[in-house]
């Protein structure tokens, strides 16, 4: 059984991988004149909940919340165009719940070190539209891989055959049989033929005579690729307002974040339609409830107490975890407020008074004091993990109470900022 699953560590690397895709990816949008925002919760991170496994909404990394585009981001160690695939389930085929307006962006990365979260950019963020994709994959202009080994689980992946520069280049020839790259260093000429398997498929140039293209830039491929794409006209609130109310799970869950970032004058009442409809997708839900409690909206805050001061027989610990999460998301007094209560709560389970505590160290601003009143050892040492991993997010005059009230307590977070400030820093919170 246990070689069907990853190892922890090539779990985590791909993790790893997947984030900083991101992340480069929302970048990259900003530069371009985008408004990007994480989608897909956890998209930008790594952490890993070892016991509550949390099963979301499928859906894009990213959204834009000016133009209602979304993009989902591909992190890669080889630079290649490919996608998991599922033959038998629909809800795991490669583009399952994806628009034909939305994008897919390729970006390679190698590891600096031996260490899973130490890697750098090497390639340029790519940009493909799904309509291109699906439309090579329909006229079966693309290669279906199995896996090589059975830690990397069952799902086969769709490869749309690409050509990649090895360095900085100089294009030279563009013809229909073929590109020529000089390099802008000495190096030998890269000859690149466009004809593959036989002529079963063709590539088409990505680039231009007399262009310079980076190194790992794909140059050819059997679908159109983009180093820039134009921001379209902006969508109003009534794009967003439509959507919560549209069949499609996917579309109500990202109209709901994009209301609760971009804020609203009108949509009060199509969130709360979402937050008290029974039959509506606990994520979508949330989302919605979130969207309400970060403009003050009581209706907000009501459901999400409801879900994290509720038992686990009437709410899952994975939606509460969720709504941990969420609430760590919200900028206002009372999230610090509710993620203290959970920590504080010694009957709830451990994980998810981790999250909280994870939650807390993340966003600070907040008296680390108030945790210390009648603090039993476990959460003392919780309270130590906060303060050593948010330092820089907490009042000063906090930190000198703390110093005078419970020594150990300051001694443990001085001895973390100590080892996050020194040369053996190897201590990257997974």
């Amino acid at each position: 059984m246990a070689g069907n699953f990853k190892s922890d560590d090539s779990f985590l690397r791909k993790l790893v991988i997947g984030a900083a895709g991101t992340n480069e990816t929302i970048g990259r949008l900003k530069e371009l004149g985008f408004n990007p925002v994480e989608l897909e919760l956890g998209s930008t991170g790594f952490k890993i909940w070892k016991k509550i496994k949390i099963k979301r909404v499928r859906v894009p990394d990213i959204l834009c919340l000016d133009t209602g585009l979304r993009f989902e981001s591909r992190g890669k160690t080889k630079l290649e165009i490919s996608m998991s695939h599922s033959l038998k389930d629909p809800t795991r085929a490669w583009d399952a719940g994806m628009r034909d307006d939305d994008y897919v962006s390729i970006v390679m990365f190698q590891q600096n070190t031996d260490s899973p979260v130490d890697i750098k950019r090497v390639s340029p963020v790519h940009f493909i539209c799904v309509k291109d994709l699906r439309k090579a994959f329909s006229d079966k202009r693309v290669s279906i891989t199995k896996p090589k080994c059975v830690e990397e689980g069952s799902e086969i992946r769709v490869v749309w055959t690409c050509a990649v520069a090895r360095q900085q280049s100089h294009v030279s020839e563009v013809s229909e049989k073929r590109l020529q790259l000089e390099p802008t260093v000495s190096a030998r000429r890269q000859t690149i033929q466009l004809s593959r398997k036989k002529g079963a498929i063709i590539l088409s140039s990505q680039v231009r005579l007399n262009e310079y293209v980076e190194e790992n830039q794909i140059v050819a491929a059997v679908t159109p690729t983009h180093l820039s794409l134009s921001c379209p006209h902006h969508v109003d609130e009534n794009s967003f307002i439509a959507k919560l109310g549209g069949v499609n799970l996917g579309e109500r869950y990202a109209a709901a974040k994009a209301l609760r970032y971009r804020g609203y004058i009108n949509a009060q009442k199509a969130l709360e339609e979402r937050v008290h409809d029974s039959q509506e997708d606990i994520y979508v839900q949330l989302e919605a409830a979130a969207a309400l409690a970060a403009a003050d909206y009581p209706s907000g805050w009501t459901f999400i107490e409801s879900k994290l001061r509720s038992s686990v027989l009437d709410v899952p610990l994975e939606t509460q975890l969720e709504t941990v999460i969420v609430v760590s998301e919200i900028r206002k007094d009372k999230s610090q407020s509710l993620l203290i209560e959970v920590l504080k709560d010694t009957a709830r389970d451990e994980e998810l008074r981790a999250g909280a505590a994870w939650a807390l160290a993340k966003t600070g601003k907040f008296d680390p004091c108030d945790l210390l009143q009648d603090a039993d050892d476990n959460l003392r040492r919780w309270v130590s993990y906060i303060i050593g991993y948010s330092r820089e997010n907490l009042a000063e005059e906090h930190l000198d109470t703390i110093c005078q009230s419970d020594p150990d307590v300051y001694f443990a977070a001085s001895v973390l900022w100590q080892i996050l400030e020194s040369w053996i820093n190897g201590l990257t919170e997974y």
